[in-house]
């Protein structure tokens, strides 16, 4: 039942899943290729990192968004406070290449947040990072958990065809006041991003 309903809030089909047997300890985080272990230490703004390592331009493209009145529940993660919840889902794309590199959801408290924050998030293309330190907003980022496991279910729908089974992902939550106010999770679709041989 859990599963089929993280498949209907379009968590991906990781979220159904059992996902605290099967985060990568740091050994083998390791072993990913070394662009992959950027991304993934990355504790700043994604785009910006994801941009120098990419050497292209990063822009989102929302591929949905909607607010729910509550925020659904992610197996092997706490959940957020109660409220309006805002789920984006979004790929970040090289303006000049074209390609798709990250596919990210985002499951934003936004009762939370400042309005301002809010009126960006709703009405631009701003990604999330950009728009928080824009609004020098005090947050903390957890560590983030990372695994080797599908892509999301809903790439097919955001016109991306992902010929790789299994790729890198992370998720981590975002604090603010004291409380969880986003939860990201993160797949990095490019192969250069895979495993090194």
């Amino acid at each position: 039942m859990t599963a089929d309903i993280h498949q209907q809030a379009g968590l991906g089909c990781w979220a159904g899943r059992d996902a605290a047997e099967c985060f990568l300890p740091d050994d083998e985080i390791r072993k990913l290729n070394r662009d992959l272990r950027i991304l993934i230490a990355s504790n700043g703004t994604l785009t910006r990192v994801l941009g120098m390592v990419a050497n292209d331009e990063i822009v989102v493209q929302i591929v949905e968004q909607q607010v729910h009145g509550r925020p659904p529940r992610i197996p092997g993660s706490e959940h957020l406070p109660s409220g309006r919840v805002l789920q984006r889902q979004i790929l970040l794309k090289g303006r000049s290449s074209g390609h798709a590199f990250v596919a990210a959801e985002s499951l934003i408290a936004i009762d939370l947040l400042p309005s301002a924050i809010t009126t960006s998030l709703t009405t631009t293309e701003c990604p999330i990072g950009e728009i928080i330190e824009a609004s020098c907003l005090e947050t903390f980022k957890e560590p983030a958990k990372v695994w080797i496991g599908p892509p999301p279910g809903w790439l097919p729908l955001a016109g991306y065809q992902n010929s790789e089974p299994r790729i890198a992902a992370r998720r981590y939550r975002v604090i603010t006041g004291g409380q969880p106010a986003i939860i990201i999770t993160e797949y990095f679709l490019r192969k250069v991003f895979q495993d090194a041989a």
